[in-house]
This record gives structure tokens, C-alpha cells and sequence, in this order.
């Protein structure tokens, strides 16, 4: 009888210190993610899934609360000045939500919503569909501006300023906050994405021809270099002094904009986003084949992650200390410093509160943690 007891206070005693080694987090979402974004200070991160959920995670991996959009969700932002946030979805919905899942409003716009950004402030809304449309975080539609074909990418300066996109019909427009176009740019094929320096300096854009395009801020070409393969992800650092670009067939990309490429690095299988720090410290990137990558400045591989679904969105915190990946219907949050360790897995208890329609009011609490952590945790230590 003392040995059985002796063994369960040692198992109570190394539960916890099992728990404290992980440094990724998985939650499991119950539908395929679709986007995924993250506050500058990595402190929550916010996804969009298939089924229509949109999902707040905290660092642990906890979900402090899930609504529905009632539709597909295709693209999440997050405002770090107010805490807001920000949803669209494949039926043309627009949510804006607070930090703990109640709406503000909701809009709709012409088109499923393929983008989304904030400015700076959180007062302004960028949406990318059909059209461009610009609301403000009363839920005032300013503007819609009309680029002749669906656009795909959209980014806003961080003073709120200026807004640059991307369309199908190769255009790159460049717009004042007011809705007018300061000047227009084309490339020969769809452009994919698009991104900006936070002072508008720098702007960048790839597409399916081929080529990474850099113009200034008056618009004019900077800058071009071939890539070989068309570009599916496209990511700039807020310095504006590198761009990196994930390719079909798997190759990654990092330039210096103005002198040409920095590094590129092969990871086996179609890059379908990309991300990277604000002044470029980390680069992270998440595959078709279902692996997450992690690489530093100089192009050396920190790590990578076996995700085992395609990994369609990746979210870095401002100072890449903190990174958010969706694959399949789980989400992981890695603490990007640490190689990842075994993992606590948050999954839905047979109590959890059913997530209530964003077009209610909001938030519901649907995952508890602590039951999951102990019984992995305990499950590792049987396993040894």
C-alpha cells in the first residue's frame, strides 16, 4: 500500500513539471483553419476556421472563447490598440469583434472576403472581396473602390494612411485612406499577395508570373527580381529591409529589397505562407506538405514541425518570440526560441458551452485545459 501511494505522489509531483516543458501548444478547433493571426506581443492569437468558428487562443493553447460566423471563415486580423478583431468569410460577411469575442458589428461586402487589415490606430478596416471596401471600427462603410477583378491581398500602412492591394487581373493599386488612387502598377499574371513597409516606404508584390516586385511610395519600380516558380505568400518586415516569398514546388525566398537575394532555402512542397518579425530577426513559413519551418536571418533552419495536415497560415509576433500555425483543424502556438518539445493538447470536454452565433452577441467558454495537461502529461510518463 506505501508503494502505491509512494507512486502516486511521484506521478502528482512530475504531472506538472512535464506540462511546464512543452513549448508549443495545440488546440483543436473542430473544423479545417483557414487563417490565422496574432497580436504584436504574442499574448493570444486568433483563428478562422472551414466550419465557420472564430477562435481565440491564448499562449497555453487555451480557448477563452469561440463564436460563429455562420459561414465559412476565410480571413482573421487582430488590432493590438483596442483589442479588436476582424473576420470575413466565403459568403461576404464582415465581424468585428472585442478581445473577448462580443460583436460590434457585422457588414457585408460584394465576394467572398479574401484579406483583411487594420490600420495602425484600429480605427480603419481594410477589406479585400470584389471590390476594396473600407469600413470604420464603427462599422461605417467609408468607401468601395473597384479594381475590375477580385482581389486577392490587401495591406495598410501603420499611420493608417495607405492602403496597397492586389487582383486578379495582375493590378497592384495603391490607395489614400480616402478611397483615392494615388497610382496603379502591372504585373502580367494574378497578383497573390501583397505587403508594405509600416511607413508605406516599401511596397511589395508577387504573383503568378514569377517575379517579386518593390516600388517606393510615389510608385515607382525599385526594384524586381525572377523567382522561378509562381509566388503563393508574400511577406515583408515592417523596416521594409527584407521580403520573403513562398514558392510553388517548395522553394522559400529571402531578399533584400534594392540588392537582390539574401538566402533561399528548399522545403520539399508548395509554400503557402509566409511571415516574418518586424525587423526581421525570424522567418517562419508553413508548407502544403504539412510542415512548419522556423528560420533565422542568416537562412539557418532553427527548426521544423511535422504538423501532419497542410499548414495554411502562419502569424509571427512583432518581435517573433511567439508563432501561430493552422493546419488541419488544430492550431499550434510555438514559443519560437525552443525547439518543440511534447505538447499539451486542448480538445473540447464532453461541458464545453456550444459556441454561440457571432450574430448574437458572442463569447462562450469552450475548452478547459487542466484535465488534458495531466492526463498527456501522465500519459508520457506510463510511455516511459
Amino acid at each position: 500500500m506505501k508503494k502505491v501511494v509512494l507512486i502516486v505522489a511521484l506521478l502528482a509531483a512530475l504531472v506538472p513539471a512535464v506540462a511546464a516543458d512543452t513549448s508549443y501548444h495545440i488546440a483543436s478547433t473542430g473544423g479545417n483553419v483557414s487563417d490565422v493571426a496574432m497580436t504584436a506581443d504574442g499574448g493570444y492569437a486568433v483563428a478562422g476556421t472551414e466550419n465557420g468558428s472564430i477562435l481565440c487562443l491564448r499562449q497555453d493553447g487555451t480557448v477563452p472563447w469561440s463564436v460563429n460566423a455562420s459561414g465559412p471563415v476565410t480571413a482573421v486580423a487582430v488590432a493590438d490598440s483596442g483589442g479588436r478583431i476582424a473576420a470575413g468569410t466565403g459568403a461576404g460577411g464582415v465581424f468585428l469583434l472585442d478581445r473577448d469575442g462580443n460583436r460590434h458589428w457585422s457588414a457585408n461586402v460584394s465576394g467572398s472576403v479574401n484579406d483583411l487589415a487594420f490600420s495602425g490606430d484600429a480605427r480603419f478596416i481594410a477589406v479585400a472581396a470584389g471590390r476594396i471596401s473600407l469600413f470604420d471600427y464603427r462599422g461605417e462603410r467609408l468607401w468601395n473602390f473597384t479594381t475590375l477583378a477580385e482581389v486577392h491581398s490587401v495591406a495598410f500602412t501603420k499611420d493608417g494612411n495607405y492602403i496597397v492591394t492586389g487582383s486578379d487581373n495582375g493590378a497592384v493599386h495603391f490607395i489614400g485612406r480616402r478611397g483615392n488612387l494615388l497610382w496603379q502598377a502591372l504585373a502580367t499574371d494574378t497578383v497573390t499577395a501583397v505587403d508594405l513597409s509600416q511607413d508605406g516606404s516599401v511596397i511589395a508584390a508577387g504573383g503568378r508570373d514569377r517575379a517579386i516586385r518593390i516600388y517606393n511610395r510615389p510608385g515607382n519600380p525599385r526594384w524586381a527580381a525572377p523567382t522561378g516558380a509562381p509566388i503563393l505568400a508574400v511577406a515583408l518586415s515592417g523596416d521594409g529591409r527584407i521580403v520573403v516569398v513562398g514558392k510553388e514546388g517548395g522553394s522559400l525566398d529571402c531578399y533584400q529589397p534594392g540588392e537582390g537575394l539574401l538566402w533561399r532555402d528548399q522545403t520539399g512542397s508548395d509554400v503557402l505562407t509566409v511571415d516574418v518579425s518586424r525587423q526581421g530577426e525570424v522567418v517562419a513559413a508553413g508548407t502544403a506538405g504539412g510542415t512548419v519551418h522556423l528560420w533565422s536571418r542568416d537562412g539557418d533552419e532553427r527548426w521544423s514541425f511535422d504538423a501532419g495536415a497542410p499548414v495554411r497560415a502562419v502569424a509571427l509576433s512583432e518581435r517573433g518570440d511567439y508563432l501561430a500555425a493552422g493546419a488541419g483543424d488544430q492550431v499550434f502556438i510555438f514559443r519560437t526560441a525552443e525547439r518543440p518539445l511534447p505538447s499539451v493538447t486542448a480538445t473540447p470536454t464532453s461541458d464545453a458551452t456550444t459556441p454561440t452565433p457571432a450574430s448574437a452577441d458572442g463569447a462562450g467558454a469552450l475548452i478547459g485545459i487542466a484535465g488534458v495537461a495531466v492526463a498527456v502529461g501522465a500519459g508520457r510518463l506510463w510511455r516511459r
